[in-house]
């Protein structure tokens, strides 16, 4: 499989990164524009009935996964023009987390792995997880999501973290994702997110 770096620059005193993206998996920033017009065109592909059943699906999706990031959002990352056999329904959303007035990073790490139970991430002691599946209602009916968050320290930074949230659609309008589908999707955004290395500011 041949990855591609995404290389995302310095804003407002934050240091830029990049990560390894998958073939089709597109980056867009926090609104999501970019990302909603080419999830329309990969839906464009699919029947008529299982489109509209899949906009719904993908509405809420996009949506909680927006809404839960709890901070400033900096890049949406998701599948993007694969047909439609090999479309995935996850996204990763990347935002800087902000620590209260007085509080620290590794403050807030410590509550993780207390209260979320969060683990260190494969070989790098920086990055904690902890999983986030959750049930939302969409239009009256229930929509099964899980994922999971990470959370990465800034570098030279005592009050700020880097956090990623991923949001895999479980179940929704009678559709299941089998366990070997969201556990696929879940390594995937697992590997992205441990690929992440910080940007070095070249000194002129």
């Amino acid at each position: 499989m041949s990855l591609r770096a995404e290389l995302i620059g310095a804003t407002a005193g934050m240091p830029g990164f990049a990560v390894l993206l998958p073939p089709d998996w597109q980056a867009t920033d926090g609104a999501g524009d970019g990302l909603r017009e080419r999830t329309d065109a990969v839906l464009a592909g699919f029947p008529a009935a299982t489109r509209v059943a899949l906009r719904s699906q993908l509405d809420a999706l996009m949506a909680t996964a927006s809404a839960s990031a709890r901070a400033d959002v900096i890049r949406v990352f998701a599948p993007s023009g694969a047909a439609p056999e090999d479309f995935l329904p996850v996204t990763l959303v990347a935002s800087w987390l902000r620590a209260p007035s007085g509080g620290s990073i590794q403050q807030i790490g410590a509550g993780l792995i207390a209260d979320r139970g969060a683990t260190v991430l494969g070989d790098s002691s920086a990055i904690l997880r902890w999983t986030m599946d959750q049930t939302v209602e969409l239009e009256g009916a229930p929509v099964r999501l899980a994922g999971a968050g990470y959370l990465l320290p800034v570098p030279g930074s005592h009050s700020t973290g880097l956090l990623f949230r991923s949001q895999i659609l479980r179940s929704a309008a009678g559709t299941d994702v089998d366990d070997d589908g969201i556990r696929a999707m879940a390594l995937l955004c697992d590997a992205i997110v441990a690929s992440l290395r910080w940007r070095r500011e070249v000194a002129s």
